[in-house]
């Protein structure tokens, strides 16, 4: 689309004094949170929720009855059980582009008219479909990119795995940015990225992810738990049916832990999160591995784990794994890959190394040095609640609704 009126511009002159009513639209069950994209989904509900009433929708069915407590957050379910196989919207132009019922989109056309929202955010490239329906229904389209996937695409290429994109990603992703009116992004390195390909018109607001339940979590910094017979005891968590995740577990259970083995043989690896197949669920049964599926909280396995290891090999975004670890005080060890976007300092918030063989070896080397242990939790712990805290975010989920009109 080309400068001059965007596409909701009718619809300029609404209150803007009164609550924000804020609808939320994405792909799988927002609550309970417990991986990346709903953590991220969630988080920036709750941040909305203190500028006025939130509803969060999503495409596929809730299988619990759990709703969120004390937030002016509704939730809604766009399809059911017997519905996931109806016919759906349109064709899909990526391999990553998310499968739509069409009752989905007309139970969604309906809560709009009933919600009545100020602002509209969709979840992603994958939700393509709904962008140009919710259009002319809605003054302000935001499109939040949990990750840039043309950028993930160009990573794809170069790995034996995972072909989730097609080289169709980056047009599809302009002409998302030409029906929205902003776009919502994770990093400064994500809106730089999208900045070489989208119109230059179009506002690109940084909303970072947030430290995963913060609201269950003491900001101050807790005990590092003591050395055991399981020492050190190393976390991963993620959604364990996510290729990239995939293939982090698989590194470390079979390469970095058993490196690790030669210098400290108690040590053990929990795997956490959500779906595990059975190429992950089988490294449960490898010296040192456990696995638990589809945890209700990560924070006791926290409080337990010495540290966390996080070989990601490709992705975008940022890792709310490494957020949440922080802030739980427990010393991350990642690939810079993995660490992109958060800006913590190498050395001083977290220790980095490209391969599996310098992610053990650092392992080795923090659990021998207390007192380094000691300080790399201590000033993580203190960049993560700065920066990455509930404050943090709602300031960044304000000014991303349009909310402050200070540059962004």
């Amino acid at each position: 689309m080309d400068g001059g009126v965007r596409p909701g511009d009718q619809f300029a002159g609404g209150d803007q004094i009164g609550l924000q009513r804020t609808l939320i639209v994405c792909h799988e069950p927002p609550f309970p949170p417990t991986s990346g994209g709903d953590l991220r989904n969630f988080g920036n509900a709750t941040a909305a929720a203190a500028f006025g009433p939130v509803c969060l929708a999503s495409v596929v069915p809730q299988t619990g009855e759990a709703q969120p407590v004390g937030l002016d957050i509704r939730l809604v379910q766009l399809t059911n059980e017997t519905e996931r196989r109806a016919p759906s919207l349109g064709w899909r132009r990526i391999r990553g582009e998310s499968r739509i019922p069409l009752p989905a989109l007309a139970r969604l056309k309906g809560l709009v008219r009933d919600f009545r929202p100020d602002t509209i955010v969709v979840e992603g490239i994958a939700l393509f479909k709904l962008l140009a329906p919710l259009r002319p229904a809605v003054r302000q389209l935001i499109l939040d990119m949990h990750n840039v996937e043309s950028d993930l695409a160009d990573q794809l290429p170069r790995k034996k795995f995972w072909p989730l994109f097609s080289s169709g990603v980056r047009p599809l992703e302009r002409r998302a940015a030409a029906i929205v009116d902003r776009i919502w992004v994770c990093s400064q390195l994500d809106r730089e990225r999208l900045e070489t390909f989208v119109q230059p018109a179009i506002p690109i607001d940084i909303v970072p992810n947030g430290i995963p339940r913060a609201d269950r979590m003491p900001q101050t910094l807790p005990l590092q738990p003591a050395a055991s017979d399981r020492f050190p005891l190393i976390f991963f968590v993620g959604h364990l049916g996510y290729e990239p995740n995939i293939d982090a577990a698989e590194r470390l259970a079979r390469i970095i832990l058993p490196r690790i083995h030669r210098t400290l043989p108690a040590a053990t690896l929990v795997l956490a999160g959500r779906s595990p197949g059975p190429p992950v669920r089988a490294l449960a049964g490898l010296d040192g591995v456990s696995l638990v599926e589809d945890p209700e909280d990560t924070g006791p396995l926290l409080s337990a784990a010495h540290l966390t290891i996080v070989p990601l090999a490709i992705g975008g975004g940022t890792r709310i794994k490494i957020l949440e670890a922080t802030a739980a005080g427990v010393p991350v060890i990642a690939t810079p890959l993995a660490a992109e976007g958060l800006d913590l300092v190498e050395n001083e918030d977290i220790l980095l190394s490209d391969s599996d063989e310098g992610l053990a070896d650092l392992a080795v080397g923090l659990c021998s040095d207390q007192a380094g242990m000691t300080r790399l939790r201590a000033r993580a712990h203190d960049s993560a609640w700065s920066r990455f805290g509930p404050q943090a975010i709602r300031d960044a989920v304000r000014q991303g609704l349009g909310l402050d009109a200070t540059p962004r």
